[in-house]
């Protein structure tokens, strides 16, 4: 083999080396800080941070939601005038058509687990862009412990399954025991009441690991997005870190 062709080898494997560090991250400028866990870029795509919920702002003449705005300044703060990283999961896009990505300063500072930290989101986990739910967790923890942000307002504490309305759809923090567990052929159903129940998919329920019996008696509050079906209320779920077992 020639000297060139040894050199070219050499800078392929180089190559090759980089691509774990460099693949799926995108170099972005961003025009508008949305709200509290969105962006809209200046080449017009609307991004959608992966693995937090941030308080809502009051689109259309609702009311903000409490600390709505200070989570949008908190995020407008963090991103300053740089330019960002985006990292992409396998799912790319969400169903209102936002580009889906880990968004993250150029030396690698997280705006989820900025937002995280202060109390103003909370963590998410949604198959199966799931790759920094250990992060995202202690995140939110060390917020919890120290009583920041969402975690001291009232409006964020759980509501009791019993007590949520057909209205009270959106995101919530539900808490309830269980009572029993139906089984659709794709759904397993985890009652809190008769009216009120927590739906995870078969395919996801490969990440809870053991049986849904299990759950029978236990005292949960659930986090997610509730949602009206006839008479009842489902918050359907996709991953066990949406789920708190209380002792």
């Amino acid at each position: 083999m020639s000297r060139k062709a040894s050199l070219w080898g050499a800078f392929f494997v180089l190559w090759l080396a980089l691509i774990p560090w460099s693949a799926g991250a995108e170099t972005v400028t961003v025009r508008e800080v949305v709200d509290g866990d969105s962006l809209r870029l200046t080449d017009g795509r609307r991004v959608r941070l992966v693995g937090i919920n941030a308080p809502e702002l009051g689109w259309d003449g609702r009311a903000d939601q409490p600390l709505a705005r200070d989570a949008q300044r908190a995020l407008r703060d963090f991103i300053g005038r740089e330019a960002v990283q985006l990292r992409y999961g396998p799912d790319r896009f969400d169903h209102h058509g936002r580009t889906l990505a880990y968004v993250s300063r150029e030396n690698g500072e997280s705006a989820g687990e900025h937002q995280l930290r202060l109390g103003l989101a909370m963590m998410i986990a949604i198959p199966p862009n799931i790759s920094h739910i250990d992060r995202y967790r202690l995140a939110e923890h060390d917020a919890r412990a120290s009583g920041r942000g969402i975690w001291k307002e009232a409006y964020y504490h759980p509501i009791a399954a019993s007590q949520v309305g057909l209205g009270d759809t959106g995101f919530r923090f539900v808490r309830g025991t269980v009572t029993r567990i139906g089984k659709s052929r794709k759904y397993i159903y985890l009652d809190l009441t008769p009216k009120f129940a927590i739906v995870v998919s078969h395919e996801n329920w490969r990440y809870f690991g053991n049986e849904p019996e299990k759950f029978v008696g236990k005292e949960l509050i659930v986090r997610g997005w509730v949602s009206r079906w006839r008479d009842k209320l489902r918050a359907r779920v996709g991953h066990p870190s949406m789920i708190e077992i209380q002792k």
